[in-house]
């Protein structure tokens, strides 16, 4: 056949031979391409590529896997500078001791994803616009929570209301302190977000507190509850020789000081000394039962609620329950005391002013003093009075001693006489007479005279 009639003419083998060359090449370069992806290109980051600080495009994960363990290295050997709001001194820590670490496995990880094979179009846009890994931080809870509690007690301080009391026999005002808390949550995200800064940023933050205002103010105290100065005072006298006696007094005394009563609050003496025993640390003393003197714990205390049964007449309460002794008692005048016994004799008085009032005892070598502050305008002039005092002279009784003879006579107990007195109290404004209220008529009865006669016939 000639070659001239072949009829597709005669170049065409060499055409075809040219093309199966040309697809080998391309087969070629595809090979190589994806050789280079998987075996080289997907072990670097993308061009454009940053991890916090750093830039890490084209550099192999191995080459950035030691990079992130010096930075994590070197980050944990810096320190935290913590100011803290109207304190002088910073607080430092190591960051070693803080909790927190630089998580490297978490960025290879993301490193990984972003250098992934044949993401063209991405790779593209790092390479044109960049594009930053944020540093990744993450928290052993368990040494921060223990680091913040440290914190903590640097930092928090409790509030305080302000507060009023008596001492010496003048009020004492102590100022309200502002409190401050830490606001915990707000301090460790301050702490991530100046890391996410790290290194071109120093570590240094400032913690967020919240300040925490009482309400009580020396001025609420005054303009609200009204205590302001003293608005009645009473001192009764008694033998320190008898020591017992002294330290149920003092005992008494010290659980009523500084006792504050609002308006309307009923002040009760039993409710507050509770049972005078020998187990309440109450020692034996002279008591009066049943019209005499006998021994028994928590003697004296009467002189107390006497005392301040005294006071809250001068300061214009209410009395809501009193009671006389039996017989007359040497340190208050007959219808001034107050008789108290457990569970069934109580002094009682309710604060029927408008303003707070504060009870405060004083206790001297030889004296008791019982004082109430409140708001002088709240209070009138009061005056307590006694009238028709009867004298009621004590009887002479016998006693019979069988030992001795006839003309035996000898004074055994010297007498003392009784009363019956009634006891008002008077209200006065601008010097003139308002109101009198009659607190009752009490009676005391008189000790005998005793003599002893013999019996004996001559």
């Amino acid at each position: 056949m000639n070659i001239k009639n072949w009829p597709y003419g005669w170049r065409t083998p060499l055409k075809n031979k040219r093309s199966l060359k040309i697809l080998a090449a391309v087969l070629m370069a595809v090979i190589i391409l994806l050789s280079a992806e998987l075996l080289y290109f997907s072990e670097r980051a993308p061009l454009g590529l940053h991890i916090g600080p750093y830039y890490v495009g084209g550099k192999s994960h191995a080459c950035i896997e030691g990079l992130l363990i010096n930075a994590k290295k070197d980050f944990m050997e810096n320190e935290v500078t913590v100011t803290v709001p109207h304190r002088q001194a910073a607080l430092v820590f190591e960051l070693q001791n803080m909790g927190i670490f630089l998580d490297v496995e978490a960025l290879l990880e993301e490193l990984k994803s972003k250098s992934a094979p044949f993401n063209y179009r991405s790779k593209m846009l790092f390479l044109q616009e960049g594009l930053s890994i944020p540093l990744n931080f993450q928290v052993n809870e368990d040494v921060f929570n223990s680091l913040l509690g440290s914190i903590e007690e640097e930092v928090n301080i409790s509030s305080r209301e302000a507060s009023v009391w008596a001492e010496g026999g003048t009020l004492q005002f102590r100022p309200h302190r502002t409190g401050r808390m830490l606001q915990a949550a707000a301090f460790r995200d301050a702490v991530i977000s100046k890391l996410l800064q790290w290194p071109l940023a120093p570590l240094e933050v400032e913690l967020e507190v919240e300040y925490l205002k009482p309400q009580a103010t020396i001025s609420y105290i005054l303009l609200s509850k009204g205590i302001k100065e003293k608005i009645a005072a009473t001192r009764t006298k008694f033998n320190p020789a008898n020591e017992n006696r002294v330290h149920n007094i003092r005992l008494a005394a010290a659980e009523l000081d500084n006792m504050v009563l609002a308006p309307g609050d009923i002040f009760s003496f039993n409710q507050i000394i509770g049972r005078a025993s020998l187990e309440e640390g109450f020692k034996e003393a002279p008591v009066i039962v049943n019209d005499r003197l006998v021994m028994g714990p928590g003697g004296g205390i009467c002189q107390v609620s006497s005392t301040i049964y005294n006071t809250a007449l001068l300061a214009g309460v209410s009395i809501q329950e009193r009671h006389n002794h039996g017989l007359p008692v040497s340190y208050i005048p007959p219808g001034r005391d107050a008789a108290v016994a457990y569970d069934y004799l109580d002094l009682k008085f309710k604060n029927c002013l408008d303003c707070h009032v504060l009870v405060h005892t004083e206790v001297h070598d030889d004296s008791i003093e019982i004082f109430i502050f409140g708001d002088p305008q709240a209070v009138s002039e009061i005056k307590v009075m006694s009238q028709g005092l009867q004298k009621i002279p004590p009887p002479v009784h016998y006693r019979l001693l069988e030992n001795k003879p006839s003309s035996y006579k000898e004074k055994i107990q010297e007498g003392k006489e009784g009363f019956s007195v009634e006891t008002v109290r008077v209200f006065y404004e601008d010097g003139v007479e308002i109101y009198r209220e009659k607190l009752g008529r009490d009676y005391y009865a008189p000790t005998p005279t005793i003599y002893g006669v013999g019996t004996l016939p001559q």
